[in-house]
């Protein structure tokens, strides 16, 4: 069953928070859409004790033909129609060559993935022009509610910001779906250039069917260069 109320927001980086201590911490983005205040939560550590670190690519400069798409987008969230977003197995978006295992902290410069996200999240709350666009699944708003990290009313945000097909069998998998994957990009619009971060968990398999389920039940196989395989995700994300 696919992800619940998937589309893309756009609006504008206010302020981001990276959480440290938190069991299955997330780096969490206030972004202003039109004056509707969201929270997007984005999962920065696996709960799955052996492979607790994501799968990370950063695009620096990404080019495909969704970015004209999104270019005519107005400020606010988007529903999308089932297997009509962000599809990394089939999409040309990313390939699973470029995607890293990256932990969520780790002493030193621009080497862990609170850093990865936060690099992009400062200098767009710094920079009015640079517009942010989430892919993901709403929730709320939820009017008797503040957003637990902000404090705004009503609660509304976006989490489940990275692959969502190919996990295995178990509580996850119920999430599979083609065509509904999550991702975070940044418009610099004063260079018409586009930062694009895609993230993934180490569980979840690039050998998917068309409804997003596992096919031959194959783990992703680790690249040479991944460290050793250490593992997944929500408290509005995947803990």
């Amino acid at each position: 069953m696919p992800i619940r109320n998937y589309g893309v927001l756009k609006g504008r980086v206010v302020r981001g928070i990276a959480e440290h201590h938190e069991r299955t911490p997330h780096y969490e983005i206030l972004v202003d859409a039109a004056g509707v205040q969201f929270r997007v939560a984005v999962d920065t550590r696996s709960n799955d004790h052996g492979r607790p670190d994501l799968l990370c690519a950063c695009d620096e400069d990404f080019r495909h033909t969704l970015t004209d798409r999104l270019a005519t987008v107005g400020d606010g969230f988007h529903p999308l129609g089932a297997g009509a977003g962000l599809d990394y197995v089939r999409g040309g978006f990313v390939e699973r060559g470029q995607m890293r295992v990256i932990p969520a902290d780790l002493p030193g410069p621009d080497n862990d993935l609170n850093e990865k996200v936060g690099r992009w999240v400062d200098r767009a709350a710094a920079d009015a022009s640079i517009a942010l666009y989430v892919f993901g699944g709403r929730w709320g708003p939820e009017p008797e509610r503040r957003d637990a990290i902000f404090g705004f009313l009503p609660g509304n945000g976006l989490h489940d910001v990275h692959m969502n097909q190919g996990s295995p069998p178990g509580r996850h998998a119920r999430d599979n779906g083609a065509g509904q994957d999550g991702a975070i990009l940044f418009h610099l619009q004063g260079e018409d250039r586009w930062i694009a971060l895609f993230l993934a968990f180490q569980s979840q398999s690039w050998h998917t069917d068309e409804r997003g389920d596992v096919t031959g039940l194959r783990p992703i196989e680790p690249f040479a260069d991944d460290p050793p395989r250490h593992h997944h995700h929500h408290r509005h994300g995947r803990g």
